[in-house]
């Protein structure tokens, strides 16, 4: 693949780490979609070995944060296209952008952003969602096209509080919500301290439920893992707004106080502007059951559904166990057939891979909603069962 010649300071630094680092960049005929834009050069895994067998996790400098999950293909591999396409869209990538990667350790790697004239992107994309001042996480007025707001339209956002000493910010919802970040300004303003890496904290919501999260430390950035739950149990969506309120022992934060400003959808489940519903709208779903013993749980689709994830709730529910990292289990589908998949463990949170494949095979798609039913081997998920409700 063809190289743009980095700015002189790039190739002082790619010198010193070649081993680690690596660009890319377009060559005639190919678009950051194309499949060979996915791949992880060889001499990376040559010199990284077993360093990011399953994930890769991209950082760029305003601490934004993407996971893709990898996947073999001809002894090479790539990162999964979904993945790979929501980075390419987030970071709004021209076709004269050049790219250049400097691994940090295990799976992760710093993203540089370089334009044609050589000058580095060092702040976000207005379509990405950038960590800003203290107390508001805002994108310019000229991002709010589409029915987009900036976070400036909560007025007086101290209402929504339960403790009105507590520290907070205001947040507005991206296409990413894998993780809540939270911005350096507001961790300096209120002289936050958070929990170990992988320690748990708790998301406390508006209905009185709370759901388990994890701490996280990306690149020195703060956040909490569990938010896609979060965001996925209440039909939270791209453009709506939360105020997030610390609970603190101490100066520590021990769980985060979830406020809906602007949701379209709340914990009552109603209907969207999409014409999307949150899970409690199937009725009964236990009648899906092959056994109406056997855990389960509902899911609505989204736009990303590489991996197909399994809730903290869900797993302290049923007291679930699941295989090792990587083993074989199947997704038995209504037609009879079975797809293989693979039982994936992140930090505590687990999930299958080869949830894509099912999907693209039986056409499902975003808002379509699915009950999935566990079969256990001696405690063990050893397959789920798929049950399509909205065919």
């Amino acid at each position: 693949m063809k190289r743009k010649k980095l700015p002189e300071r790039e190739e002082v630094h790619e010198t010193q780490s070649k081993k680690s680092s690596f660009s890319k960049s377009l060559s005639p005929g190919q678009n950051w979609k194309s499949k060979s834009m996915r791949i992880i050069p060889e001499e990376i895994l040559r010199s990284i070995p077993k360093a990011f067998e399953h994930r890769v996790v991209f950082t760029v400098p305003w601490n934004n944060s993407w996971q893709l999950w990898l996947q073999g293909d001809k002894n090479c591999l790539f990162m999964i296209k979904e993945d790979w396409d929501e980075f390419v869209d987030d970071n709004l990538l021209a076709s004269d952008d050049t790219l250049h990667f400097t691994h940090q350790g295990t799976m992760y790697f710093q993203v540089r952003i370089f334009k044609k004239d050589g000058k580095e992107i060092i702040s976000a994309p207005l379509e990405v969602e950038p960590p800003h001042n203290s107390h508001q996480e805002t994108t310019p007025a000229s991002a709010s096209g589409g029915g987009r707001k900036s976070f400036a339209h909560v007025e007086n956002p101290e209402r929504y509080l339960f403790n009105p000493s507590n520290p907070y910010f205001e947040k507005t919802l991206t296409k990413t919500n894998t993780a809540l970040y939270v911005s350096t300004p507001v961790v300096k303003k209120y002289e936050l301290e958070f929990g170990p890496r992988n320690s748990s904290m708790h998301f406390l919501l508006p209905d009185g439920n709370k759901m388990e999260g994890f701490n996280k430390i990306y690149s020195g950035l703060h956040a909490f893992l569990g938010w896609a739950d979060v965001c996925q149990k209440y039909n939270l969506k791209q453009g709506d707004t939360v105020v997030c309120e610390f609970e603190l022992s101490g100066r520590v934060v021990t769980a985060v106080r979830v406020h809906f400003v602007t949701a379209s959808n709340s914990a009552s489940g109603r209907q969207t502007s999409r014409g999307r519903q949150s899970f409690d709208h199937v009725e009964n779903p236990e009648r899906y059951l092959l056994n109406p013993n056997n855990p389960y749980f509902e899911k609505t689709l989204t736009k990303t559904n590489s991996v197909l994830h399994v809730s903290p709730p869900v797993i302290k529910k049923y007291g679930l166990e699941f295989g090792p990292h990587s083993s074989s289990m199947d997704f038995l589908l209504p037609d009879g057939s079975k797809m293989e998949g693979f039982t994936k463990s992140y930090c505590g949170l687990y999930g299958f891979l080869g949830w894509a494949a099912v999907c693209q095979k039986y056409n499902l798609k975003p808002g379509d909603t699915v009950v999935c039913e566990f079969e256990l081997s001696r405690g063990v998920v050893s397959a789920v069962r798929v049950h399509f409700v909205n065919e």
